[in-house]
């Protein structure tokens, strides 16, 4: 396919140096040559049209890229922040059931105590 553009372009390019020519020495110009030059002028608009259409695709896409980092780095600051607190609260539980499992000891030893007590006054 790229063989066949390439020949293409070649063949018009070398028709339209003819057509040019005929112009500089005041020749009129065959339908057929008016149409080339059309067609040649069309092709080199279709071709800028192209080259637009791909900045605005790599533009865009460069975009994206930098909002999906974007979103993945504030993804990422959000997962940390969510994790500490995760951990600061298991911490917290950890350092209740301490205090639970001391409570219930001194409750036991209290109440042993008072048991003890009221064995004496018996």
């Amino acid at each position: 396919m790229e063989a066949i553009s390439m020949l293409f372009d070649a063949v018009v390019k070398e028709a339209l140096e003819t057509i040019v020519k005929k112009i500089r020495e005041g020749k009129k110009l065959s339908d057929a040559e008016v149409l080339l030059l059309v067609v040649s002028q069309m092709r080199k608009e279709q071709e800028l049209i192209i080259k637009m259409f791909e900045e605005f695709k790599n533009d865009v896409n460069r975009r994206l890229d930098e909002f999906k980092n974007d979103v993945n780095k504030r993804f990422d600051e959000f997962k940390g922040y969510v994790e500490k607190r995760f951990e600061r609260i298991e911490s917290e539980i950890g350092d209740l059931k301490d205090e639970i499992k001391f409570l219930r000891q001194e409750v036991m030893s209290i109440k042993s105590d008072i048991i003890n007590l009221l064995k004496e006054k018996i």
